[in-house]
């Protein structure tokens, strides 16, 4: 998803609350490959959006990283706590490369880890989960001389690879290793949304992060991310009818997203009304769209996650196609996560933050607990 500065949009795990679903279930996958470990059942909550702000400027990089409190932000404890006491504990946490690990193969920047820390410790306090995840597109934002650029990972520039796997593969052996040792972190999102990747490999790429991962952390799970945005209606057109990673802990899920416009941009440039006028089957879009991303995991016996999906809450329209998008994956293993709330979204149509401090869901919510929240605890009043 991109930052909250162009308001525009971009589809593992259950919730701590959940942790006790996530026993594992011997899946045979016809093959040599070792059975694949799923969950039992569906939960899923929402992604916490905020540390991945302000980096679609032209003067962002790795070496201006934007300002703390200013440009960017991660959730606050009353979000966190908002969420997972109505059974979305399942948090998604993007956050930038560049602010992690301002100098590729350096160690992580210490104020950064220590405000991802202090958002699982948030989470932990909440009986919240946690999925990690690198929202980057494939790419880093690297100062060379006067200029910043955008350089897709494994990309050649004037016979230099100024963003190689193994750049990748160290942020995230560093990254899994701080939090190998915390339940809480259930799940590591290599790449948000990688697309456009030219001559580079995402399959070769991804690969090479799992195994960093598995250096040094063999229970999180794994999440990969689906190549051509993660769209889970052009699933298997864009990544290939076979799962491609080898995993020895047997912990990955492969992720897609999933939106209801015309375009699957998640934009919505035009009206539910104006857009079941253009197409009279709406209302089973998300259905069919999903079913492309349902079907190629079912075949390969992989666990998945709708990492991404929202619709506009201004428009009541949009509630049915949701119901319907997310009661087609009730019965499956696949868990979802809304995109997305917030302290920072203020109009954008998508947000599920809640409103006047706290007080009024948003209208989107009671569409999204309805078939995500986990019941085997009671929620907290505040």
């Amino acid at each position: 998803m991109n930052s909250a500065n162009q308001l525009t949009r971009r589809e593992f795990v259950a919730a701590a609350g959940c942790a006790s679903l996530w026993a594992s279930e011997a899946i045979a996958t016809g093959s040599d490959r070792p059975a694949v470990a799923l969950p039992l059942r569906l939960c899923g909550g929402v992604s916490l959006a905020g540390a991945e702000f302000a980096a679609e400027g032209a003067g962002f990089s790795n070496q201006n990283p934007g300002i703390y409190g200013r440009d960017y932000q991660y959730p606050q404890r009353s979000t966190i706590e908002y969420f997972a006491a109505r059974g979305l504990g399942l948090l998604r946490i993007p956050f930038r490369w560049e602010r992690l690990q301002p100098r590729l193969f350096a160690p992580l920047a210490s104020p950064e880890l220590a405000r991802m820390r202090e958002v699982i410790d948030r989470a932990r306090a909440s009986d919240a989960a946690v999925v990690l995840d690198l929202h980057n597109y494939g790419r880093y934002r690297l100062k060379q001389g006067n200029q910043a650029r955008t350089v897709i990972i494994d990309e050649q520039i004037d016979g230099t690879v100024p963003v190689p796997r193994a750049a990748f593969a160290d942020v995230w052996r560093r990254l899994a290793a701080e939090f190998a040792s915390d339940a809480t972190v259930m799940g590591l999102g290599l790449m948000n949304e990688p697309h456009d990747m030219k001559s580079s490999d995402w399959k070769a790429i991804s690969q090479a992060g799992v195994d960093a991962v598995r250096e040094v952390n063999r229970t999180a799970w794994v999440v990969v991310a689906g190549d051509g945005w993660s769209n889970a209606h052009r699933f298997e057109e864009v990544n290939g009818p076979r799962a491609w990673i080898r995993d020895a802990a047997n912990r990955v899920v492969y992720e897609a997203h999933c939106y209801f416009d015309a375009d699957a941009s998640g934009k919505y440039r035009h009206s539910f009304v104006a857009e079941l006028r253009d197409d009279p089957r709406l209302a089973e879009r998300g259905v069919a769209r999903l079913r492309v991303f349902l079907d190629w995991c079912r075949r390969n016996q992989v666990a998945g996650f709708l990492g991404e999906f929202g619709i506009p809450g201004d428009d009541a329209g949009w509630q049915e196609v949701l119901s319907r998008a997310l009661a087609s994956i009730e019965h499956t293993k696949v868990s979802a996560c809304y995109w997305a709330a917030g302290e920072w979204w203020h109009d954008y149509p998508l947000s599920i933050q809640p409103r006047n401090d706290m007080r009024d869901p948003a209208p989107q919510q009671q569409v999204v607990a309805r078939f995500l929240a986990n019941r085997t605890t009671t929620p907290r009043p505040f």
